[in-house]
């Protein structure tokens, strides 16, 4: 929810686009991501003994994805803010994939501390995993749509 609204205030109070900063800003985010999906990956075994390991991979995880939000929500302002581009919506769709993937990694934070739940840990982690990759997928769209600054308005 919060993630949300941050995002909701940057399209809101943005003003001009800087296509460098806008790729510096999706480019930043996706190495996040990517750091985040690296973590999730060591996490799976980490956490198969629930230790200070696995708790250690989470705390990582949520960290490369509040790191992701921020350069998201500078990408928001940088990539045309206000305006209605291609680029923006695809921004908004890795907001949504990012959003899914800190439910599942919050979800993963209760459940891998409870040493009864190895299965619904296992469960989040997976749910996580699958949000990052499609967060990756439309990180690479967003950043040729953000290259050429299409209008919606103008797009097939």
């Amino acid at each position: 929810m919060k993630f949300s609204l941050i995002f909701l205030l940057a399209i809101g109070s943005a003003a001009a686009q800087n296509k460098a900063a806008c790729i510096t800003d999706v480019s930043a985010a996706a190495g996040d991501i990517t750091n985040a999906g690296l973590t999730i990956e060591q996490a799976i075994t980490d956490c198969d003994e629930f230790d200070t390991a696995c708790v250690d991979d989470i705390d990582s995880i949520v960290d490369s994805m509040d790191s992701a939000a921020n350069h998201i929500s500078a990408a928001v302002v940088d990539c045309g803010g206000g305006e209605e581009t291609v680029c923006t919506t695809d921004i908004l769709k890795v907001v949504d994939d990012v959003t899914d993937a800190t439910t599942a990694i919050t979800q993963a934070v209760l459940d891998c501390a409870d040493s009864s739940k190895k299965e619904e840990c296992a469960k989040d982690i997976l749910t996580a995993t699958k949000a990052l990759s499609q967060a990756g997928l439309d990180i690479f769209k967003a950043t040729d749509d953000c290259k050429s600054g299409v209008s919606l308005n103008k797009k097939a």
